[in-house]
């Protein structure tokens, strides 16, 4: 989750004189909101684009920093176009549907490079730089540079994208049935912890979007909808599965409806509780999914996996081909998941040794890896943020890196990786500020960016992930 701005109480008090302003868009920022500069500060526009002149309401200031939203469009963006969702104005997921996908996609590159060209390292933070022995270490303090400073421009490759309907295989939707005569069932409304009633929703497969109806029909029929905590919807490979939490434990009679919601409907239905789950009429809930075709990983509902499956499967090719793996490669997957990247590199090299801090995923990885015949691809427990990690790598002699952190980033890792001496390091981003801070750490110790590629992961919204190729400085462009 991207962070906010957060307004203080002390001076972010908006004048009903500035409330209302007439602004003009030069760009976006990294979160898809429009630019605009006056003598009063920057602006940054929800709603609004490029080449825009629109009228803003004021929502929040703090200083010269203003925080806007667009009310009314005066001379609107070539690259505007209409929402094609009937819950646009509400919802709080496809902001940014009033752009043209390919049109965003290029505002989102330009936006991004900017912010990865001026992200300088603080230059009262030590970077811990290894020496090529293991376990020493010396603190450098690092000039207080950029990395426009350190590499003119990026190599910019060419983004990997999806159709922007029906590609959304996961999903949860949200109850609030406080009013047992108005239940409503479906997301968080935009700004606002509310849920709002769905109907539809265009960019879920049509195995999910089939379901929303009769969800609906479900859960008005329950004598006890209040103890629904939330529902999770997963289209996977061998089954479609409806996953229900439950905050207390439900009547004969509302189980059996479920149970006959599960048959007519044709579906795999899961009870969550606090303390476990089981399966209405099956005998367990594990799904599968591929990422690449030779590759079936199985995952249970709350694992984390990616909810696009095209843009994954051509993620994970795209990594294969940019580390240019060969049979003597041994490759360091961090925050490795269930294997996601880890079991299709192993059909390429001579080891794959993942690490993932959470336990339950490193057995998921583990089993995943046998399923598929891949016992040279191993995985490892370990908190990433602690430098001890490091240490049981000492006699590996890895050659090459992946690693694909939660929005957090990595930084902890990244100043302990050149220590390896790796020829590659891949680092997958959902989250390009943490990026472009990690990125300026790899750059003061003699790496470049070889290439760096977009990802619309997330079709129509704010949200993108991106793929860098990090590479010894001198060494020569692939």
């Amino acid at each position: 989750m991207a962070n906010l701005f957060k307004p203080s109480k002390t001076n972010t008090v908006v004048r009903p004189k500035d409330a209302n302003k007439t602004l003009q868009i030069t760009g976006i920022d990294h979160l898809a909101r429009g630019i605009s500069n006056d003598e009063k500060g920057i602006y940054f526009v929800q709603g609004a684009l490029p080449d825009e002149t629109v009228e803003a309401n004021v929502q929040q200031h703090k200083g010269n920093v203003h925080h806007a939203q667009v009310t009314h469009i005066i001379q609107p963006s070539e690259a505007r176009r209409q929402p094609f969702c009937a819950h646009y104005a509400e919802c709080g997921g496809c902001e940014t549907q009033h752009c043209d996908s390919e049109d965003l996609l290029r505002f989102k590159q330009q936006a991004i490079g900017q912010l990865i060209l001026h992200t300088g390292i603080q230059a009262n933070e030590p970077v811990v730089i290894k020496k090529a022995k293991l376990g020493a270490r010396r603190n450098i303090k690092p000039k207080a540079r950029t990395i426009a400073s350190l590499q003119k421009e990026l190599p910019w490759q060419p983004p990997l994208n999806s159709v922007d309907r029906h590609y959304r295989h996961k999903t949860r939707l949200a109850i609030d049935a406080r009013n047992p005569h108005d239940i409503h069932l479906g997301f968080r409304t935009r700004g606002s912890s509310d849920v709002f009633n769905l109907t539809q929703c265009p960019i879920l497969v049509p195995e999910l979007q089939a379901l929303i109806a009769p969800l609906h029909t479900l859960v008005n029929s329950i004598s006890q909808p209040l103890r629904i905590g939330h529902i999770t919807l997963v289209k996977s490979n061998n089954k479609t599965l409806v996953s229900i939490r439950l905050v207390k434990a439900l009547s004969k009679e509302d189980q059996l409806a479920i149970t006959d919601f599960a048959q007519q409907q044709n579906v795999a239905v899961e009870i969550q509780t606090q303390t476990g789950h089981h399966n209405v009429g099956e005998e367990d809930s594990l799904l599968t999914y591929s990422p690449i075709d030779s590759i079936e990983l199985q995952f249970q509902p709350d694992d984390f996996v990616q909810v696009n499956a095209k843009v994954n499967q051509q993620m994970v090719a795209q990594a294969i081909d940019w580390l240019a793996l060969d049979k003597d490669d041994k490759v360091l997957d961090l925050f490795c998941g269930i294997g996601n990247f880890s079991v299709p590199i192993a059909q390429h090299c001579a080891q794959v040794i993942g690490i993932e801090g959470v336990s339950k995923m490193v057995q998921r990885a583990t089993k995943n890896a046998q399923n598929n015949g891949l016992p040279h691809c191993q995985f490892r427990h370990s908190d990433l943020t602690d430098p001890a990690w490091i240490r049981t790598l000492a006699n590996e002699k890895v050659t090459k890196v992946l690693l694909d952190p939660s929005r957090e980033g990595a930084k902890e890792a990244i100043k302990l990786l050149p220590s390896l001496n790796p020829s590659h390091i891949l680092y997958v981003s959902c989250n390009p500020s943490t990026f472009a801070r990690d990125a300026a750490i790899l750059l003061e110790q003699n790496f470049r960016i070889d290439k760096i590629g977009l990802m619309d992961m997330f079709p129509q919204t704010a949200h993108t992930e991106l793929m860098a190729l990090f590479v010894p400085s001198n060494t020569k462009s692939s």
